[in-house]
Parts: structure tokens; sequence; C-alpha cells
């Protein structure tokens, strides 16, 4: 789809306000039906409601949710060299800053008898939602993967929308593998959410989920963390 294109200067008054006016937010109320029902069904069905969705959604269900290892190490050399450096680059500029902050405990006297600390605990199992589609974002996995690996997260779980065959773009699954990402599921959209929420028989419960999304996967995020079996 083209962008339009407009000359701010020949535009007359309500030109100009409706070309600088944000589109309308979508019902949200509707969303958070749609998701909760989404959500339930994943977390009742599990898988099968996954391929479902895969099939309503994607046009076809993949034969396997996982990627395996080989098609991941093979992402790295479909991705070109200049990609590569560019990725190694931005996951140690992350990993330093982050590795800065420190992860050492804090305890300071801040009256007599009164001691403040700070106890720094990684979580268990973190999922981490990547965003794909026509707009696949590399950084969004390295900005949430690199810290969870620092903190000493024992298990990162990964989901990326797929296409009707199950893949993944090759430029999140080569950050993937350089971000040493080993459980990679090809499912999007709020029903990933609730697959990491919840764990299905492929995916793996998680404890709490990171990444952008659509309003639908926000959703997700919010209806999840409400719930106590859920995921924060």
């Amino acid at each position: 789809m083209m962008l339009p294109i407009f000359h701010y200067s020949s535009l007359s008054a309500a030109e100009r306000g409706e070309a600088l006016s944000r589109p309308a937010a979508e019902d949200r109320e509707s969303i958070m039906a749609l998701v909760r029902e989404t959500v339930l069904r994943v977390r009742n069905e599990g898988d099968t409601a996954l391929l479902d969705y895969a099939r309503r959604f994607d046009g076809g269900a993949p034969v396997n949710l996982h990627i395996p290892r080989s098609e991941v190490d093979a992402a790295l050399q479909r991705v070109g060299e200049n990609a590569l450096v560019a990725l190694r680059r931005a996951i140690d500029n992350i990993r330093r800053f982050h590795t800065a902050q420190g992860t050492s405990p804090l305890s300071v006297v801040t009256s007599p008898g009164v001691v403040c600390e700070r106890i720094v605990r990684p979580i268990d199992a973190v999922g981490l939602y990547v965003p794909g589609g026509r707009a696949p974002l590399p950084s969004a996995l390295i900005m949430s993967a690199i810290p969870a690996g620092i903190a000493g997260c024992k298990r990162r779980v990964m989901c990326s929308p797929g296409t009707r065959e199950g893949r993944i773009d090759p430029i999140i699954l080569a950050t993937a593998r350089l971000c040493g990402i080993d459980e990679i599921f090809a499912i999007g959209g709020a029903q990933a959410i609730a697959a990491m929420a919840y764990g299905t028989a492929t995916i793996p419960k998680v404890d709490k989920i990171f990444g952008p999304g659509s309003a639908w996967v926000t959703a997700a995020k919010q209806i999840v963390a409400s719930d106590p079996g859920g995921a924060a």
C-alpha cells in the first residue's frame, strides 16, 4: 500500500486538519470481548485452538508450531552479512548497557533498626512476543531477550507470527539465534499471549510476558495479567 503524499502549503485549513488528525481508535470494549473469547479458547483447548486460529487468520495451519534448530541455523545463512553485523552490534550495545545496570543486592540502614534492601531474583520463565508480518521487529526481541539472559532467567520462550507454512521471518530467527533463544514458536496475536500465559501441549507456560504488539496483543496481555493463573 502506497502512503499518500501531501504538500502542506497547498492544503486548505480543513485538509490540513484532516491530514494531521489521528485515526480513530478501535472500540476497546469490542476488542476486549473478542480477546477474552480467544484467551478462554486457548486456555481450554490448547493447541487445537491455536491451529484453528492459524487456519482462520494465516490461511493455513503449520504442521508444527515449534521452529526446529535447523531452520533457525539456516536463517543465519539467508540473512545478509550487513544485517548480521548490525544485529551483533546492537546486541553488544544492549548487553553492555544492561550489564552496567548491575543485579547486585543492595542494603541500606536508613535509620537505627531500619534496613532497606534490594534483592534481585530472576524470573524462571519469560515469554518474548515479537511482532512479525510486514514489519518484523528484531529490535523488540533484542531488547527483551538480552536483559532476560543477563538477569538469569532460566527459560526464554519466543512467539512470533508465522506464515501458513509455519515460517517466521529469517531476520527474526537469525536474531533469536544470536540472542541464544532455543524455544521458538510460529504463532502470533492474542492466541500467542494466551498460549504462553497458560501453556499448551506444545508451548510452555511462562511467568511473565514481554514485547510489543497490536491492540489485540495488548488486550490479551492485560487479561492474562489480571488472572492469578495467567502471566504477569
